[in-house]
């Protein structure tokens, strides 16, 4: 009888929490798997209007954000890995309120997961509700945040067991650092709990499980992909001596990306166009490390979850650019116009012509999608006679200047601070060396090259400048450059259009792949 009351409220609960669910938007990715060795099928990225709107309405800060997702989570209450699917929602409370200034704050984050009708197993419910009281700080680039559970309420259901937790013996404590850099931010952190559960066997005689986990958090966002992963380690100790340790690898990456298609139709004016493609992929692998010998035969020691991955598309254009078919940068050019990286009419675009300092950086500030402070896009007007007044950060970078946003952008980020004489020279050529430090530095992956030789790879070494040597070297580890046929880099040449275009498409497809496999795929086969 106890059992049956408790399942009944269990079932009470999620009915009533499931009238209240918040319609779906969000703010952020961390924690978008949960802190409890789930996975979900991830936040979307926004698209390239979505993304326009988003950029357009900078300032715009909302106090309450709500996220609702498809959410697994494998179970241990009961000394076996269990599969629960259902819903996990993320409420954040003054979220959008931190001045990109303040140095402190708090806020308030909730997870709530709860079960659904349509989808998992009906003979395996999880209610969780838990809110956290989280307190942050900025050091320089850097934001350090402690998460502690301020409310927790749960209850499982498992084949004819409940648990309940025990509130006042429970805990839980996140930590994270995030350091922000310009085109990408990066975030590690520690997770650490204990929970107490009172179970009610077969018998109806109230036992305790203790689960305690200990884990790390991995994730970064960019404009054109976002990963999360965790490796938890834990041990549930259940009355009687049975003992179980495990290690789960939960992750999940959301990624967009560009595909041509042609039109079937001959008879159509256009022969075809771009789609932007926003992919999810999620598992989530678990490892039984310490069992009970009686259970060896009957539990499978390792095992993956995986949920169902969905896809978003927009159609972009395909712009018209027959002047320069069968140019080597031809596909790199026209995938930029698409994304409107590259803007302006694609008919008067000179792909071997030099690309100038400004030109460059407003394609790499659209590139990695820099946020653009409002009062820098539209010029200044002169009323009447009086003398127009303007803050000059530069002698010769005016406010009138129509990509003076994405200059003043660059220049806050970090990224480009002049050429040493306190003038920015927006309409000189670009060095072929500078642009490369530039990417580079939207990644903030300099430090991928304290532990290299101090000689580059290439040919014509002794030509790269002294200033520009440790950002060239780390592109180079990565892969963004690579030595010419003669095994140059020609530093000192000017940079084409056309080489700019490659560098910048590089630099995207950088961050769609090789970030996500280093998040992913090697912790997961490290853990193998």
């Amino acid at each position: 009888m106890k059992r049956k009351i408790a399942v009944t409220l269990l079932l009470a609960f999620i009915m009533a929490f499931s009238a209240t669910i918040p319609a779906f938007a969000t703010t952020g990715r961390q924690g978008q798997i949960g802190f409890f060795g789930g996975i979900t099928e991830g936040i979307p990225l926004p698209m390239t209007t979505e993304a326009m709107i988003l950029d357009a309405n900078t300032g715009r800060t909302q106090n309450v954000s709500h996220t609702d997702l498809v959410y697994t989570e494998i179970l241990w209450l009961d000394g076996t890995p269990v599969e629960f699917t259902g819903l996990m929602d993320v409420t954040v409370r003054n979220g959008g309120g931190r001045s990109a200034n303040a140095n402190f704050g708090t806020r308030i984050v909730t997870f709530n997961i709860r079960p659904n009708e349509n989808i998992g197993d009906p003979d395996v419910l999880l209610v969780r509700e838990i809110t956290f009281n989280v307190n942050w700080r900025r050091v320089g680039d850097q934001i350090i945040e402690t998460y502690s559970a301020a409310n927790w309420v749960e209850e499982v259901y498992i084949y004819g067991m409940f648990f309940e937790l025990d509130r006042e013996r429970s805990h839980y404590e996140i930590s994270i650092i995030r350091d922000i850099t310009p085109g990408v931010t990066y975030y590690s952190g520690i997770i650490s709990a204990r929970s107490v559960f009172w179970q009610d066997d077969a018998e109806e005689a109230w036992e305790v499980v203790t689960h305690e986990v200990v884990g790390q958090i991995y994730g970064f966002e960019t404009a054109w992909s976002a990963v999360e992963t965790q490796r938890i380690t834990g041990i549930v100790d259940i009355a009687g001596g049975m003992q179980i340790q495990y290690e789960i690898v939960p992750s999940v990456a959301v990624s967009k990306e560009l595909q041509y298609r042609a039109n079937e139709p001959t008879l159509i004016s256009f022969a075809g166009n771009y789609r932007e493609v926003t992919t999810s992929q999620s598992g989530l692998n678990f490892v039984i490390n310490v069992m009970p010998t009686f259970m060896a035969n009957q539990v499978t020691p390792q095992g993956r979850a995986t949920l169902d991955s969905f896809n978003r598309f927009e159609q972009l254009i395909a712009p018209n650019l027959n002047s320069i078919r069968g140019h080597w940068a031809y596909q790199d050019i026209r995938r930029l116009f698409a994304m409107e990286i590259i803007t302006g009419n694609p008919e008067h675009f000179i792909p071997n012509q030099a690309v100038t300092r400004a030109e460059f950086m407003t394609m790499l500030a659209r590139a990695v999608k820099l946020p653009i402070d409002q009062a820098h896009r539209t010029p200044p007007v002169q009323r009447g006679n009086r003398p127009l007044q303007v803050q000059l950060i530069f002698p010769d970078l005016w406010p009138n200047r129509p990509d003076y946003a994405y200059l003043r952008a660059i220049n806050e980020a970090g990224i480009a601070v002049g050429r040493g004489d306190g003038h920015f020279h927006p309409d000189e050529v670009i060095m072929r060396q500078e642009a490369y430090v530039l990417a580079l530095r939207t990644l903030g992956l300099g430090r991928l090259s304290l532990d290299m030789p101090p000689v580059s790879i290439f040919a014509d070494n002794g030509q790269i400048a002294d200033w520009a040597m440790s950002d060239i070297q780390a592109a180079t580890r990565i892969g963004l450059i690579a030595p010419d046929e003669d095994g140059n880099l020609n530093p000192q040449e000017y940079m084409t259009k056309a080489q700019a275009a490659a560098l910048i498409n590089r630099l995207i497809e950088y961050m769609r792949h090789e970030l996500i496999r280093d998040y992913t795929e090697n912790i997961i086969n490290f853990m193998n």
